[in-house]
């Protein structure tokens, strides 16, 4: 089963701010202060965060969002796309988090909405 209407939130942050960030939220769960966990991925840089999240990328995640669980071969014909490119764009985004596959190896995108963040100040 699919679990939807979870949000992601996006950033760039360096090692030090993630582990903060870490120690913060178990300090508020110790506190019980967490209703709803917060998905939250970083990157180190923009270069990283920018690849990942190509203009290719976020439309491969609206179809497949749109669409639900899917297989590649299903969602390269809906894109337009080569197979091999759009295998290779799914690993990334599995491996980033952003895709998820289930038991049967199908994928889908457990998010409706990616909230993307860079701070332009320390």
């Amino acid at each position: 089963m699919i679990e939807r209407n979870k949000n992601i939130k996006m950033g760039l942050a360096n090692e030090e701010q993630v582990n903060q960030e870490f120690i913060d939220a178990w300090h508020r769960a110790e506190k019980d202060e967490i209703e709803v966990p917060e998905e939250r991925l970083y990157f180190l840089d923009a270069l990283t965060f920018f690849q990942v999240l190509s203009k290719r990328r976020i439309a491969l995640l609206k179809v497949l969002h749109a669409h639900g669980v899917s297989i590649i071969r299903e969602l390269s014909r809906l894109l337009k796309r080569d197979y091999k490119n759009v295998y290779q764009d799914v690993q990334l985004l599995k491996k980033a988090g952003l895709i998820h596959q289930d038991a049967t190896k199908r994928i889908y995108v457990p998010w409706d909405k990616i909230n993307a963040e860079i701070a332009l100040a320390a």
